[in-house]
Order: C-alpha cells, then structure tokens, then sequence
C-alpha cells in the first residue's frame, strides 16, 4: 500500500452561522473571477444584486459545508437542501419544499482551483444527503461549473436563463444526479 505524500490542504467541515461573511466574500470573488469567463460583468452584478450567491437559511438546515484550510480560510463551500432558492420561489421571503433535495452554492475560491476542492464539497454533500434518505440530487448550475457537475455525473435537464432587470439573461443550466447508486461509507 501507498501512502499518500501530498494530502489535501484543507478539510471538509459543516459550516456555521458565524462562517457566512467569509462564506459570502469567497463566493462573490468567485462568482467575479471564475464566471466572468461565461458572463457579463453587469449579468454579474444584477445576479448578485438581486439573488447574493446563497440563503442563510442554508447553513442553519445543517447540511453546508465549507473547505477550510489550515489558518481558517474558507477555500470552498457548497451543500444540499429541500428549499428553493430565492430565484425560484413564487413571491419574495416565501420558501416552499423541493421536488428534490438540491445542491446550493457551490463556489470555489479563485485562488483555490484545481485543488479538489469542489469535487470534495460535492463528495460530502452526496454522502450526507445519501446519510438522510436522499435518493436524487438536483441543481441549477452557472456556466462555469457544468463541466464539474458532468464529471461527477450529473445529466442535464434543461438550458435555462434568469431574467434580469436590464432584460438581459442569465444562462444556467438545471441538473439531475441519481443517488441510488452510490457506493458511499457507512456512516
């Protein structure tokens, strides 16, 4: 047996109430850097405007998690909830159950890819929604993160786009992963 000489530099961890501001500032320099590749600077600035990258409400659910590295920097977050998001709710301040459990916030810091990060995230996140009767994962995912989400084997649904104000759309995509399969830990 091999020993692994390079583990992660970072660990996988619930996040907390108290981790939402440095949550929040991680994702919108991600959402900046890594979807300014797929979307316009003001597309960007109306979605975070009018949407922010996640609901508090996420973290006290219980099922959020945060890749942190050794000083306490937050280097990732993402988790599951039978929520809507914001964007997908009939009225404003209404949350309303799921079809499915669903994937939320997933980000990566831009200083941080290519690490594992998001892969670990997603990890975790399948486990505890398998841990807790989850037979199916769904998410609306940015341009920027489809090609992650198809590695772990999501299929897309649909091509979709959020209006904005100024009329113009931002494109995302809704994906299914079916969960039965996995093989994951006892927990």
């Amino acid at each position: 047996m091999t020993e692994d000489t390079n583990p992660p530099s970072y660990i996988i961890r619930l996040a907390r109430p108290a981790d939402i501001p440095a949550i929040r500032s991680m994702q919108e320099r991600s959402m900046w850097v890594l979807g300014g590749d797929f979307y316009s600077a003001n597309d960007i600035a109306s979605f975070l405007t009018l949407f922010g990258t996640m609901d508090d409400a996420v973290v006290d659910e219980g099922h959020y998690f945060v890749a942190e590295d050794r000083r306490g920097a937050i280097l990732g977050s993402g988790g599951w909830t039978r929520s809507r998001p914001r964007y997908a709710t009939a009225s404003a301040g209404t949350r309303t159950p799921s079809d499915a459990p669903t994937v939320r916030s997933v980000f990566v810091d831009p200083a941080a890819t290519r690490r594992g990060v998001a892969s670990a995230i997603m990890a975790r996140t399948e486990q505890d929604a398998v841990d807790h009767g989850a037979e199916m994962l769904q998410l609306t995912a940015t341009l920027s993160g489809v090609a992650l989400y198809h590695r772990l084997g999501y299929q897309t649904e649909e091509v979709t786009a959020l209006e904005l104000p100024d009329r113009s759309r931002f494109e995302c995509v809704r994906m299914r992963k079916a969960l039965g399969t996995l093989r994951f830990r006892a927990a």
